[in-house]
């Protein structure tokens, strides 16, 4: 299917996963919805570069419901619900990083006026929710506008994390910009910080002979990996920039949405990986149990929906970011 200036296929399949294309001048992007509406690629075409990391040790393979995330983790852009960590909430065993990423989806796709649109649509497993993806790309535009539903079909109110999962293709001129942010350490992972240290505000961390700079990407011979969570967002939005091409990925959300930006960074510390995971969720911490008990985490009513819009944008011409808008505007 293709209107002026985009272009949309559903022909293609990719190691044995149906593959949606969409595909404008500034980027394309691949969908497989039978693993879990997945955005496995997302290339930025002015630049030639993939944007998505991709495990070299493990492909895409079709998951066993409840299985262990990281053991499947091949890499793109999953979203995750209803919980990171594996919990047991009101009875109910929550599988490890939620119930979605290991399902397929219903899917359906339109060309309409000068955009591309991709629709995905399914129920939950263990909540009572149904959930919905609209993702289009427009002619003339270097973004994703996405907009997400999510409602409660049942009779009970459902405690939640809910975040985004973009795994980044990373190397030492990679810079991360959050908005002005306090910054809440993890129980793991932390290395690379002052003993002792559990808050910081963003950029600069407390470390063990100095502060530390942490828009900086260290080397893969590191081998640390960084796990926090960025809180109390002055704006709605997160980047990650090539410095040495002037070009990046970043996405603006709605901040009283997703109003934590956690942030993995896997320099090969973990598992050998090279990659940094810039996650929007409603809440923290990892652990939903923790989330509930100090009041961070986020709740959906019986009968309740919640509706987002936010925007997966590509930019070119900077080095830093300090703000970046859904429409694209970048400064």
């Amino acid at each position: 299917m293709q209107n002026t200036g985009v272009r949309l296929e559903t022909n293609w399949t990719y190691y044995g996963f149906r593959a949606l294309v969409l595909e404008n001048r500034y980027l394309r992007a691949v969908l497989l919805p039978d693993l879990g509406g997945k955005i496995w690629s997302l290339v930025d075409k002015l630049a030639d570069r993939e944007l998505l990391w991709h495990n070299p040790r493990v492909p895409p393979r079709a998951a066993v419901y409840g299985a262990t995330y990281d053991d499947w983790f091949c890499g793109g852009w999953d979203d995750l619900f209803p919980n990171d960590a594996p919990t047991t909430v009101g009875g109910d065993n929550y599988p490890d990083h939620g119930e979605l990423w290991a399902l397929p989806f219903d899917w359906h796709v339109d060309l309409e006026n000068d955009a591309a649109v991709v629709t995905l649509r399914r129920a939950g497993v263990v909540t009572t929710t149904y959930h919905e993806k609209r993702i289009v790309l427009r002619a003339d535009e270097p973004l994703l506008r996405i907009r997400q539903r999510l409602h409660n079909q049942g009779l009970r109110p459902i405690d939640f994390l809910w975040k985004m999962h973009p795994a980044l293709r990373v190397s030492p001129t990679s810079r991360i910009d959050l908005p002005s942010c306090t910054v809440r350490t993890s129980d793991l992972f932390n290395e690379r910080l002052a003993q002792g240290t559990t808050k910081f505000s963003w950029p600069s961390a407390p470390g063990p002979t100095g502060d530390i700079d942490m828009r900086q990407i260290p080397p893969y011979e590191t081998a640390t990996c960084d796990f926090y969570y960025a809180t109390e967002l002055e704006s709605g939005w997160c980047a990650l920039t090539d410095t040495a091409t002037q070009s990046g990925f970043g996405i603006a959300f709605d901040p009283a949405v997703f109003r934590s930006v956690w942030v993995f960074g896997a320099y090969g510390g973990w598992r050998g990986h090279y990659t940094t995971i810039l996650e929007p969720c409603t809440g923290y911490p990892y652990r939903l149990e923790d989330a509930i008990a100090q009041g961070t985490a986020s709740r959906l009513e019986p009968g309740a929906t919640l509706e987002t819009t936010y925007s997966a944008v590509l930019y070119r011409g900077v080095r830093a970011v300090a703000y970046l808008g859904a429409d694209g505007d970048v400064r």
